[in-house]
């Protein structure tokens, strides 16, 4: 972004995708097993090991889900306060006990954690979705929604 004021910098951030998401995976994960979609748009924006344009620039909250191995993991967000800035994104993700654990990086000029949060989405053995976890930015639950049928 240029000058977030200027009309060819406000006109041309609604046109292109100038957001970049990243993945990178421990060693022992394949980065083809995960994909990624944005919430906002519906667009597929990591999939098969490879990042695509798709990240919509509005104004709110912006919403990505972790898909690993084709079961969704997470709902990682955060809230945007200017729909003229575009972010760099990266996702780390690592496994421990089985567990899928993201960490989500945000850079960029005006890059926010404002109204940050996770949503874990845990499966029993049968894989069956269990509960939803909320979790702060440092990880910390702070409501969990249990599933009942």
């Amino acid at each position: 972004m240029k000058d977030k004021y200027c009309l060819t910098t406000q006109i041309s951030s609604r046109i292109f995708d100038f957001n970049t998401f990243e993945v990178e995976v421990d060693e022992n994960l394949k980065i083809s097993d995960f994909k990624v979609i944005n919430q906002n748009s519906g667009n597929t924006i990591f999939e098969k090991g490879k990042s695509r344009k798709g990240i919509v620039n509005d104004y709110g909250h912006r919403f990505f889900e972790l898909y690993y191995k084709n079961r969704k993991e997470y709902e990682i967000g955060h809230f945007i306060t200017d729909n003229w800035v575009t972010n760099d994104y990266k996702l780390k993700l690592s496994e421990i006990d089985g567990k899928i654990f993201p960490e989500f990086i945000i850079t960029g000029k005006n890059a926010s954690y404002y109204d940050f949060c996770y949503k874990r989405f845990e499966y029993n053995k049968q894989g069956k979705l269990e509960r939803i976890s909320f979790l702060s930015f440092d990880k910390k639950v702070y409501n969990v929604e249990e599933m009942t049928e």
